[in-house]
């Protein structure tokens, strides 16, 4: 066998390998919630605008604070159309208006106040599509679980149906037992269908977030997580510093503010400085003699508007009008998230409590009872009633037990969105 022979067939052999890698490659990776909210704050089309935005608003607070710019004059005239063609008169000047009194500092401030603020409603917006998309993502984990437990079901009923037909054959049981375990076993798989159809319209809507195609949305979360022991008084503190929105208002209080000052500064007028070269000849005629001459004038020129009429009355009234509704937004929002706060401190406490009473008693003692009661139908010791009915409560404590867990943890998600802060290190 030749090397290139050789060669080939060792390329062949890589190329099949990586051909039978293929499907595993292929399969969805389990996506953390993280990685989610990662993809749906890049993928967002609402944020990329407010991006934007804010970048615009920066730029027009750069141009707030720039000089106008100055006015070029030039004029001329000629005696030709008057009988004087000798006469003749040039000139050039330039103007420039100085804002005085400040005003261009606090134009520049007031422009860097909004450009501030939109950043921060940037923050908010990405804050709240935070939120969105974690309790999206832990509704669609505690789908994942019921349908994991609705399969559990299907399981029981079916090892029922196994049960009573071995009775049913031995003579031990009628037939209308194993009838009934028949029917539960529809019940069940009726239950998982829709438990699976549950999933669905929250699969489309997390794609719709984040960009990926529906058949690759798998989490690996889980709905147990360890909980913080918040104090209120210290989160309430932690929120009114740290919440975007309340920043942005606090920042279009800054600027009202700005606003009002130069709005009493408009009051005062700008002064307008001009420099001007003027070249003038004429010609004088005495007793049938004419001579011409030529001069040259150089001079500043000011001017100033006279306030009389116009003193920005309406200008300052609005302004004032606009800082005294920012400060009662930001009264109203600081009221607001206080009770966001302290609402989900009161949801997660009782989270607690439920899921310590369905862990602690009811659940291993629901579950014991049936194993007892399954095994003691297959001694014939009690009827199939009995097993059902123990098959049921099992089946409706534990979809209230992931219920409670998830309600904890979308309690937690509140209480981070209500801070700003995450309070667990994130959800993984």
């Amino acid at each position: 066998m030749t090397r290139s022979t050789m060669a080939r067939g060792t390329a062949l052999a890589i190329l099949l390998a990586a051909f039978n890698c293929l499907p595993a490659l292929a399969e969805n990776v389990p996506r953390s919630i993280n990685e989610i909210v990662v993809l749906a704050l890049k993928h967002s089309a609402e944020l990329a605008a407010l991006k934007k935005d804010a970048s615009a608003k920066q730029s027009l607070a750069i141009q707030a604070g720039t000089i106008s710019n100055p006015t070029l004059e030039l004029q001329g005239s000629t005696g030709s159309l008057s009988g004087s063609p000798e006469e003749r008169t040039a000139s050039i000047g330039i103007n420039q208006e100085l804002p005085l009194y400040g005003k261009l500092r606090l134009r520049r401030e007031a422009g860097q106040r909004e450009a501030e603020a939109a950043q921060r409603q940037l923050d908010n917006t990405a804050r709240l599509l935070k939120d969105e998309v974690v309790t999206l993502a832990l509704d669609y984990s505690l789908t994942s679980k019921r349908q994991e437990l609705a399969e559990d079901l299907v399981k029981l009923n079916r090892d029922l149906v196994t049960i009573a037909g071995e009775r049913f054959k031995a003579g031990d049981i009628p037939e209308l037992d194993l009838n009934l375990a028949k029917v539960e076993v529809a019940r069940a798989e009726s239950r998982l269908l829709e438990v699976e159809r549950e999933g669905s319209p929250l699969r489309i809507k997390i794609a719709s977030l984040t960009g990926l195609n529906e058949s690759d949305i798998k989490l690996s979360d889980k709905l147990s997580v360890p909980m913080p022991s918040p104090k209120t008084q210290d989160l309430v503190k932690q929120a009114l510093a740290s919440r975007p929105d309340l920043l942005s208002l606090a920042l279009e209080r800054d600027k009202a503010e700005t606003e009002t000052r130069l709005a009493k500064a408009e009051v005062l007028p700008n002064l307008t400085v001009g420099l001007f070269a003027q070249w003038q000849r004429s010609s004088v005629e005495v007793g049938g003699m004419s001579s011409t001459s030529s001069d040259t004038q150089l001079g500043i020129r000011l001017s100033m508007p006279i306030p009389v009429f116009d003193r920005n009355k309406g200008g300052r009234a609005a302004a004032q009008a606009h800082l005294d509704a920012a400060d009662s937004h930001r009264l109203a929002l600081e009221r607001t998230i206080t009770a966001e706060v302290e609402a989900a401190i009161s949801r997660l406490s009782s989270s607690e409590r439920i899921l310590s009473l369905l862990e602690q008693g009811i659940i291993p003692q629901l579950t014991e009872n049936l194993k007892l009661t399954q095994e003691a139908y297959r001694l014939g010791e009690v009827g199939i009633l009995s097993v059902i009915d123990e098959q049921k409560k099992f089946f409706e404590v534990n979809d209230s037990y992931l219920t409670a867990l998830h309600d904890r943890q979308a309690a937690l998600v509140k209480l981070e969105t209500a801070v700003a802060t995450e309070l667990t290190g994130g959800v993984q």
